[in-house]
């Protein structure tokens, strides 16, 4: 008896495969390459001639993957390692009182950065509400932050003769776009527009709410709080007393 060569181990795999497009693959590759009919090439590998003629329509309609597509390295699509391989220090974190900002800081001061809007994801994700802070970044360090009121006034129409004669604001450039939009005749714009507005808060201010965000390339899912909500001119801008 004449030994098996180590050079043909494993030949079974090909012979009689156990993954189905595997499967597929030799049975075609048996009646393509090795000239093979139907009947015999589906008997090779467990198939009837019926279904052999509709493995080989199906290839040819290009209706019949037998490869997964190559993707490019690292992890899959829809994972985020590096939020997960965090999670937990951002929940401890939150509980020490910090706020989106300060959390994403602390992060990268301790070489496993992550940006503020996957940190405001996993709070989020964990139940956390919005916290509220003063436009000061370094504000809410203080041991005392976790006991801040969060509360913000309802909006409504700003009441001037209530506003102090000077406020503090990181973004009064914002109000240098006011004159460009009287040229534009912006609430004349949002009427014809047919753009709503509520008895508390017109159509104008909802208009004006937003462009705040995008002069300042605010996004929404990062700290709005700390960048808008609080500041006068941001306000000021809209005609409210606090951005919806």
């Amino acid at each position: 008896m004449t030994a098996r060569s180590a050079q043909r181990e494993g030949v079974e795999s090909f012979n009689a495969p156990e993954q189905v497009n595997q499967r597929r693959y030799e049975a075609l590759r048996a009646y393509y390459v090795d000239g093979l009919s139907y009947a015999d090439a589906g008997a090779r590998f467990g198939y009837t001639r019926w279904t052999m003629v509709n493995l080989v329509r199906d290839y040819r309609a290009g209706e019949l993957e037998l490869f997964a597509p190559p993707r490019r390295p690292g992890p899959p699509p829809g994972t985020a390692p590096a939020k997960e391989k965090a999670r937990g220090r951002v929940v401890e974190l939150r509980r020490q009182g910090l706020s989106v900002y300060e959390i994403s800081a602390r992060l990268s001061a301790a070489g496993t950065p992550l940006n503020r809007t996957s940190v405001g994801q996993i709070l989020a994700e964990e139940g956390f509400g919005r916290l509220l802070r003063h436009p000061e970044a370094e504000a809410s360090v203080s041991p005392a932050t976790a006991g801040r009121d969060t509360h913000l006034p309802r909006a409504a129409t700003l009441d001037f003769t209530t506003w102090p004669a000077r406020v503090h604001s990181r973004m009064a450039g914002l109000l240098l776009a006011i004159p460009d939009l009287v040229a534009l005749d912006l609430p004349a714009l949002a009427k014809q527009a047919g753009y709503p507005g509520t008895r508390v808060v017109p159509a104008t201010s909802w208009l004006l709410s937003l462009l705040a965000l995008k002069l300042t390339a605010t996004r929404r899912v990062s700290h709005v709080d700390d960048l808008l909500l609080v500041d006068p001119a941001a306000s000021l801008l809209a005609g409210l007393a606090t951005l919806p």
